[in-house]
């Protein structure tokens, strides 16, 4: 569900269980050059050997120890009951803020002081203490954390931002390979977009009490976010124990990953959007989905009986996560994915209205697998993620039946969901004129049926989003036709915008699954500072017409359908009326650049966290 507020049954929203990390920038590319080392793509820097020598307190690289806070409703989570780790070094100075609005308990120890290397090991992050994200200065208290998580605890306020970081650890996954390609290079520039306002006329359902870019970032539990640019990453920054190299879990934002993959089976005419379901899958013929079509499930307008409620006793949507062990199994579960959608019925005639159901893109992922005969991951590696020149593998959870739970369960870097998106902004293409998908397959995702618009207003999610509409596994926010995004629940969002080609991505770990506030305020965000940032001076920005654009091969060797971006022409430009400007010039495009950003660079720490209110 995109619309309306909801909190799962064991999530207390509670101050003091926040949240791991205090954002930081993303700093490879423009650290000084006496403290970095030589990094290509995004590939994190192998963990700290154990006789490394250790930072001084204070400095960029220095992580203290890892500092869980504790619930008398919850088994306890301090770290004083879990076993001792080598690592462990005292907790911070009494009062001292950890960067979500939580105070830190007492402690005697000197925070200036240089930390002791105990048995030869470097001492553990401390939650809220991170203050660098580059690729080479993270150490994990991974053992320490996930010692204490299992089916039941993974999303419990003290271990969610932790668990969506590792599923792998938690549930079986299917690797989505990156190929052999080369990665698509984003070159990072530092800038400040927080005092920037976002337009609360407009997206009403953010919270009153947001005005800025910094205050949707500090009250929505923000693991990392990332706004580029023709190949620039104008603002990066994460929270531990989110980092570059690190997949996240994106929830409802699989859809979209799930959509491009029926694109490009469409292409490659080994199916088409209007086949009949049960023609793909004939172990659906007893069940509701008899009569439906592929379109149908592409644009959630199928006839099948589904409910999304999360708190709903005996909701569909319950049952699913009860069928894929996301929630306690019961007598009456489903065996799985598969097994779980043979038993769905219809209660209307498909291909009329839209209703919003998570099992639709599940049968999509198995047509997907009944068409190439390989596993959903196989698949969706083989004809979008190998070719977009991802730097990482994504991942998607299955049941412990082998079926991909691909409605929600995909797993990506930051870095790699924005060139998805950017692939998706292009028309269809990447920067290197490799053609992913056709351009009217991505035209058609911008533009909809003639009655999409209309069932979309008819529906309830037509009051969050007036004038928009869905189509083929992504969201119309309103009535332009140049944005569409992806929506995850507890908080993730992918925008395209294709007009000016911006993309933006929020990866997030709120304890309410939906949240309109969270949802217009991101929106109001990412469009504030799309609007702030001026386009390259030598191309106008306008949208790329990707069914105009003539398809090359999959290896790339046509011409690219647009020009490779110059950041040095985005760099220099100059900054519109009430935008902010770039606290450091874009380092050239062959390779990152070690230059320092500006001594008098203005910070990009995160304003002071305030708890939000519970939704009951």
């Amino acid at each position: 569900m995109a619309d309306g507020d909801k909190t799962l049954p064991g999530s207390p929203d509670e101050p003091g269980k926040r949240r791991f990390g205090a954002l930081s920038g993303n700093t490879k590319g423009i650290k000084p050059a006496a403290a970095q080392t030589e990094q290509t793509g995004d590939n994190a820097a192998s963990p700290v050997p154990p006789a490394a020598p250790v930072p001084p307190a204070g400095s960029a690289d220095h992580v203290p120890a890892v500092e869980l806070q504790a619930d008398p409703t919850e088994p306890p989570a301090d770290p004083a009951q879990l076993p001792p780790e080598a690592g462990d070094v005292p907790a911070g100075p009494a009062g001292a803020e950890n960067g979500r609005g939580t105070t830190e308990p007492p402690s005697a120890v000197d925070p200036t002081a240089e930390p002791q290397d105990i048995a030869g090991l470097p001492p553990l992050p401390r939650a809220g203490d991170l203050t660098s994200a580059s690729e080479d200065a993270i150490v994990d208290p991974s053992e320490a954390i996930l010692e204490r998580i299992d089916l039941d605890s993974w999303k419990w306020p003290e271990y969610f931002a932790f668990s969506l970081t590792r599923m792998e650890e938690i549930f079986p996954v299917g690797g989505i390979p990156r190929g052999i390609g080369p990665v698509r290079d984003l070159v990072t520039e530092e800038n400040d977009f927080r005092p920037l306002p976002i337009d609360r006329e407009k997206w009403s359902g953010a919270d009153e009490k947001w005005s800025t870019v910094g205050d949707v970032l500090a009250n929505t539990f923000t693991d990392a976010w990332m706004v580029s640019r023709d190949g620039i990453a104008l603002e990066e920054e994460y929270a531990w124990p989110m980092k570059p190299a690190r997949q996240h879990m994106l929830f409802s934002i699989s859809k979209s990953i799930v959509s491009a993959v029926i694109g490009a089976l469409t292409d490659a005419g080994l199916l088409s959007p209007d086949d009949l379901v049960t023609t793909r899958v004939p172990a659906l013929a007893e069940s509701g989905y008899a009569g439906a079509t592929i379109r149908d499930l592409l644009d959630m307008r199928s006839g099948i009986k589904f409910s999304e409620e999360y708190l709903k006793e005996g909701s569909e949507i319950r049952a699913l996560f009860e069928a894929v062990d996301f929630a306690p199994r019961t007598a009456t579960s489903a065996n799985g994915i598969k097994d779980f959608l043979k038993g769905l019925t219809s209660d209307r005639e498909h291909g009329g209205a839209y209703v919003y159901r998570s099992c639709e893109t599940d049968v999509l992922a198995w047509i997907c697998e009944a068409v190439v005969g390989q596993p959903f991951s196989v698949i969706a590696s083989e004809y979008v993620w190998s070719k977009i020149g991802a730097a990482h593998a994504a991942q998607v959870c299955q049941d412990r039946w082998g079926g991909s739970i691909a409605d929600g369960a995909i797993s990506t870097t930051l870095r790699d969901l924005t060139r998805f998106g950017e692939m998706i902004a292009r028309g269809g293409t990447t920067a290197e004129g490799v053609r992913v998908l056709s351009g009217q397959w991505i035209d058609d995702i911008f533009t909809g049926a003639a009655d999409s618009a209309q069932v979309f207003a008819d529906s309830p999610s037509g009051q969050s989003y007036p004038g928009g509409m869905y189509r083929s596994q992504f969201w119309v926010p309103s009535a332009s036709r140049d944005v569409v995004i992806g929506i995850g629940i507890h908080g993730q969002m992918l925008y395209i915008d294709r007009a000016t080609q911006t993309v933006g991505v929020k990866l997030s770990s709120d304890p309410q699954p939906v949240s309109l506030a969270q949802q217009h305020g991101t929106l109001a965000m990412f469009e504030a500072i799309a609007e702030a940032v001026p386009p390259k001076s030598e191309s106008a920005a306008t949208s790329p017409v990707a069914s105009a654009a003539e398809p090359v091969n999959d290896v790339g060797t046509a011409a690219p359908s647009a020009p490779v971006p110059n950041t040095s022409a985005v760099a220099a430009s100059t900054p519109a009326p009430g935008a902010a400007a770039p606290n450091a010039a874009a380092p050239n495009d062959s390779a990152p650049s070690a230059a320092a950003p500006a001594a008098a660079a203005p910070s990009i720490a995160p304003q002071p966290y305030v708890a939000q209110p519970g939704i009951i």
